[in-house]
């Protein structure tokens, strides 16, 4: 049998209540890091399916030129493999246009230096979707200095709609000189007045009459 005195258990009821609180404290401790990763996973997950549905995709160009996109994005580019350089979004079959890639490297190269903002539409090579390049310096929570964030936009219905908003302006602007050339060669006086009464249009009839 041991025997121990009633300082020694005392000190070695102390020693195992300090155990125990240093388990018990560890234990909650890796309970509260496992909850927290648990909710910063689903946190992740969520933010991820909001931008791969997302109408706009980034990219970001980094100082030395180095380029990070989702997988959406080269999908709009028309690119097989995810490209790693910014030079070679134009390389191969798909990838952009080789005028608007230029571009494009011109206004990162502008923004990177000076962080001076753009816009430029741009087009993937066999493509006929349109697509808004929005352009900035890299915020420091990207841990990107001296890059650039391109967001990409699908605008090809509204560029579909510019695009016949700007022919339908085409056919006025061509019936209205038709219109203004018939009525100047009539040879009977011809006029138009506005809502206030006032003379907008004569023909040279008119003004002989006159």
């Amino acid at each position: 049998m041991i025997l121990i005195s009633q300082g020694g258990a005392a000190i070695a009821g102390a020693a195992m209540a300090l155990l125990v609180i240093a388990a018990t404290w560890a234990l909650l401790t890796g309970l509260r890091a496992r909850a927290d990763a648990a909710a910063m996973a689903e946190d992740n997950s969520r933010f991820q399916t909001l931008v791969s549905g997302s109408p706009a995709q980034a990219m970001i160009v980094r100082a030395d030129g180095r380029i990070e996109l989702p997988r959406r994005l080269a999908d709009w580019l028309g690119l097989e493999k995810i490209p790693r350089e910014l030079d070679a979004l134009s390389g191969g079959e798909g990838g952009l246009m080789p005028e608007d890639a230029g571009a494009l490297g011109v206004h990162v190269a502008a923004a990177q230096k000076a962080g001076k903002p753009f816009s430029l539409s741009v087009r993937a090579k066999g493509s006929e979707r349109a697509l808004l390049v929005v352009g900035e310096r890299a915020p420091q929570a990207l841990n990107a200095p001296g890059g650039v964030v391109l967001w990409f936009l699908d605008a090809t219905d509204s560029q579909d709609e510019i695009n016949r908003l700007q022919k339908s302006s085409t056919r006025l602007r061509a019936a209205f000189d038709a219109l203004t050339a018939l009525i100047e060669a009539a040879p009977m006086p011809m006029w138009y007045r506005g809502g206030d009464l006032k003379l907008l249009m004569v023909n040279s009839a008119y003004v002989r009459a006159v």
